[in-house]
């Protein structure tokens, strides 16, 4: 959830938030303050100190009734996450009519301002929520099944991981091009593509589809990682979605950089806790994905594309972010051989009489 730059609230949601956010707290206490996130997102302080977080689903109307209701989708998995003690915030209540859900407020601390400031913490507790949501899912995933939004279904998935190995080989390309390098494309792009290929045959699992760090808090005690919106589920890699929630582009701060909290101790840490004697191999090759489509979005807009400035406008001091996803691609995560190997070739080719680019 991403705060709006002026926090202010429109008269006639005001007065809806004043009359409904009373009634999902025993008492019925007024409401003393509001601060609006986004467009669609407030934060209720009522006057006896309690906080709600309220929610429009603005595309909830064109779901109603479907399997995939946003509304009512994410009243269940919410239910259900919370009701097995998974870090998610409690259901505090839905307005189907004004397409309005009333959750828990589980702290104002992005995981992403975490990442920002270094707070390692966190990344322990996000691997442990995470893989505690990814059991409970699974033995729900014949009930939820039916609940998968159109486009996130495992077709689709392979469909979709196609075009990453697509963008990833171009981010190889570009960042050569870039840094004014050599590009090693017989001795990476093979060993990129046998990565690409031991990831999609892969099982994937049942979660939500909108992972990355904005979607997750860390709790007003600074104890545990608390994962957000569960509107849209469907089917992908519990790996991908940790290295998604566990590193933050710095989108929009004008002191933005590339980080991750992701090291080799936080990648047996999540073999550890998963159970997946191949979990960390896992994690570094989706970490690599992750990096290489990022660096090819960044040079093509370095290079011009149409809506480059878009990007470029939020992404601040590109060439060197540039340098920053080169150098979390140096990061090992492994030791798994393909991995070492393509990391090996990545950074000789970067690289020019021992500088780093």
């Amino acid at each position: 959830m991403r705060r709006s730059s002026s926090g202010a609230v429109d008269g006639e949601i005001e007065a809806y938030l004043r009359e409904r956010v009373p009634e999902v707290f025993a008492g019925r206490p007024q409401v003393r303050a509001i601060e609006a996130f986004t467009d669609e997102v407030w934060r209720v302080e009522t006057e006896d100190g309690r906080k709600v977080v309220v929610k429009q689903q603005l595309f909830g109307f064109l779901t109603r009734g479907k399997p995939y209701d946003l509304l009512e989708v994410e009243r269940e998995v919410l239910g259900l996450l919370h009701g097995a003690g998974c870090p998610v915030p409690e259901v505090l209540g839905v307005d189907g009519d004004a397409q309005c859900i009333f959750l828990e407020w589980v702290g104002d601390q992005t995981l992403d301002a975490a990442i920002q400031t270094g707070d390692g913490a966190s990344t322990r507790w996000a691997i442990e929520g995470l893989c505690a949501i990814e059991r409970v899912l699974a033995e729900h995933a014949e009930r939820l099944s039916s609940r998968v939004v159109p486009g996130a279904g495992c077709d689709e998935l392979a469909a979709a991981w196609d075009e990453v190995g697509t963008r990833a080989g171009e981010g190889l390309e570009r960042l050569s091009r870039h840094f004014e390098r050599p590009f090693d494309a017989a001795g990476m792009l093979p060993l990129l593509a046998e990565m690409h290929r031991w990831l999609a045959g892969r099982l994937p699992v049942l979660g939500s589809t909108d992972y990355n760090a904005h979607n997750a808090v860390v709790d007003s005690a600074g104890t545990k990682v608390r994962f957000l919106e569960f509107a849209k589920i469907g089917w992908d890699w519990t790996e991908r979605r940790l290295v998604q929630y566990t590193t933050s582009v710095g989108s929009g701060r004008e002191d933005g950089r590339m980080r991750s909290f992701l090291d080799a101790d936080a990648a047996r840490c999540y073999a550890e806790i998963s159970g997946r004697a191949n979990g960390a191999q896992a994690l570094d090759y989706h970490h690599t994905f992750f990096l290489l489509n990022g660096a090819a979005m960044l040079c093509t807009a370095l290079d011009g594309a149409p809506r480059a400035a878009a990007l470029l406008a939020r992404w601040k001091k590109p060439r060197e972010r540039l340098r920053q996803f080169a150098t979390l691609l140096g990061r090992g995560l492994s030791a798994d051989l393909v991995a070492v190997e393509f990391r090996d070739r990545l950074q000789a080719s970067l690289t020019s009489n021992g500088d780093r680019p």
